[in-house]
């Protein structure tokens, strides 16, 4: 099994990302990337952000080796860019980052957070959660490890905004502190049979989005259970 998380992969993340941010530094217009559809999550929009380099230090010893957006973005040298480039925006313009991405928010149905990457801290997370209130006819979903931060807002400011759907992401035996009984995902092997209680990821985040199921219908004691790619 391939380890995305060593030190050549880790390379050209940082390689792309210094590039750009020397580009934003230097004043240079950088257009964001938000996708419009994938062959997975179908007319599903989504803005994503650099592995790894995002991501909060837990992950170093649950899902970075196994990190399918790591290995994404290691084939693909666009898709490297495009997340750097997002992160560079954020890191340097972040009032167009924010305003971008609630232009966008407001002409769709559907908005996920971060296919790559995760919540980079307490004021970005509040920034999600005034986006979702600006916009409710549009629903969010978001995963994330950053569980500290998303409760820490709930204990602060009570509950989050009912179309912004926060899934706490477990990896095995690691389960988050959830306090607050947000729904979970959880992993389970490509040779595994799905653990009981478990309700399966179908694969198809379109489908769950206008049906209210999966992920958006996930309620407290909920675990979603992705299969291992």
């Amino acid at each position: 099994m391939a380890n995305y998380y060593n030190s050549e992969t880790l390379q050209k993340f940082f390689d792309a990302q210094h590039e750009f941010d020397a580009r934003a530094k230097n004043g240079e217009f950088l257009q964001l990337s938000v996708s419009m559809k994938n062959g997975k999550m179908g007319f599903v929009a989504s803005v994503s952000l650099p592995a790894f380099l995002t991501c909060p230090d837990i992950c170093k010893k649950t899902c970075a080796a196994e990190c399918y957006a790591a290995k994404l973005a290691n084939l693909r040298e666009t898709v490297r860019n495009s997340y750097a480039r997002n992160f560079s925006i954020l890191k340097y313009d972040p009032a167009r980052y924010w305003s971008t991405i609630n232009a966008y928010a407001k002409t769709v149905r559907f908005f996920r957070w971060h296919v790559s990457g995760d919540i980079v801290n307490a004021d970005y997370f509040a920034h999600m959660v005034e986006i979702a209130r600006e916009n409710p006819s549009t629903v969010f979903l978001a995963f994330t490890k950053r569980f500290a931060v998303v409760n820490s807002w709930i204990d602060e400011n009570g509950s989050i905004p009912e179309n912004l759907h926060i899934m706490f992401s477990a990896w095995g035996d690691m389960i988050p502190e959830n306090p607050h009984g947000l729904p979970i995902t959880n992993v389970y092997g490509k040779k595994e049979n799905l653990p009981a209680g478990w309700t399966a990821c179908n694969g198809k985040c379109e489908e769950c989005f206008v049906n209210g199921c999966g992920c958006i219908g996930a309620k407290t004691g909920d675990v979603i259970g992705f299969k291992k790619h």
